[in-house]
């Protein structure tokens, strides 16, 4: 079945599926060169060169052969690099943003958890006329893209884990999230707040029934949410600390945290609404606490007591109030 191609406006065209396959694979599918030759056009076409730099400015180059000894020759560089979500590349210019004699298209490739191990992708082009669509139209992108992108889930998908890693649990140390239930609902939600994350495996004991065990990565950092708590099980005695880079991250997080039930309290502390405690620390924090002498440390201190989401301003001014000056 060919998933229809969308065209948001008369230059661009997207093609979004959900892909049964992790995040994870997706993205090394996309961004591992031996993995790209394996799936990136259309059989009986084939990849058979691939150099990629995976940075802005850095090369992406392709060498593209058919059945009747056609070469295509694509020479290109990535405009942006999301590790893990996103990237958009572009034959307008070369390695280095080199401008290049010609232009066919600008590319990009959208990944977002679609729940349970799977990934949504939105892959798409933007040309630099209408009539420049309307020969990638022609040229088969419907039907080319989808069997490209069937090609991918089915690599994606076969990825072998990591050596030594369990069936189920793949981090030998890991933190245990006991819930009454949605567990799943969670680990999506707290997905969904940071870079680097994603839902690695979901453990259902009846194959039709609701998962128990859900293992997620947050932030890069290996967690698993568990279903049948006691009401009253989540407590300040564990909480999830997140180190923010600036008053904007930190505003986004604790109201995303605090909606729907959930509660702010004091000094960055908050529960959500699963019943979950966190820290949400902006970085500024322990700079300060470090960077003058102890009467410094001392204003910054009280000035956080009173305080329920954190202002990194407020901190500054605590610091700044006797004359000291940030490192």
């Amino acid at each position: 079945m060919i998933t229809p191609i969308e065209r948001p406006d008369d230059r661009t065209l997207v093609l979004e599926r959900v892909l049964d396959a992790p995040r994870t694979a997706v993205w090394r599918c996309w961004s591992e060169p031996d993995l790209l030759m394996r799936w990136h056009c259309p059989k009986p076409w084939q990849v058979t060169a691939a150099e990629m730099d995976l940075r802005p400015g850095g090369r992406f180059n392709t060498v593209m052969e058919g059945p009747d000894g056609e070469r295509i020759e694509n020479t290109g560089s990535f405009l942006q690099v999301e590790p893990g979500r996103h990237l958009t590349f572009t034959d307008a210019y070369s390695e280095g943003f080199v401008p290049s004699g010609s232009h066919f298209m600008t590319g990009f490739v959208t990944l977002e958890e679609a729940g349970e191990g799977r990934t949504r992708m939105s892959w798409g082009a933007r040309h630099p006329s209408v009539e420049t669509t309307r020969q990638h139209l022609e040229m088969g992108f419907e039907a080319g893209w989808n069997a490209a992108t069937d090609q991918l889930e089915e690599l994606a998908a076969s990825l072998p884990r990591p050596l030594g890693a369990d069936p189920l649990f793949r981090a030998k140390a890991r933190t245990c999230l006991f819930l009454p239930h949605g567990a799943l609902e969670a680990a999506e939600f707290y997905c969904g707040l940071l870079p680097d994350s994603g839902i690695d495996q979901v453990y259902r004991p009846d194959p039709n029934g609701p998962p128990l065990v859900v293992e997620f990565t947050l932030a890069g950092t290996p967690y698993m949410a568990m279903n049948g708590a006691p009401p009253s099980a989540p407590s300040h005695a564990v909480s999830i600390s997140i180190l923010t880079e600036d008053q904007g991250e930190t505003d986004r997080l604790w109201h995303a945290l605090c909606a729907d039930g959930g509660e702010g309290g004091k000094c960055g502390w908050l529960r959500d609404r699963f019943g979950l405690h966190w820290q949400i620390v902006p970085k500024a924090l322990p700079r300060l606490m470090h960077a003058g002498d102890p009467q410094a440390a001392g204003r910054v201190s009280a000035a956080l007591m009173a305080m329920g989401k954190i202002d990194i301003a407020g901190l500054e001014a605590a610091f700044e109030a006797s004359g000291s000056q940030t490192a």
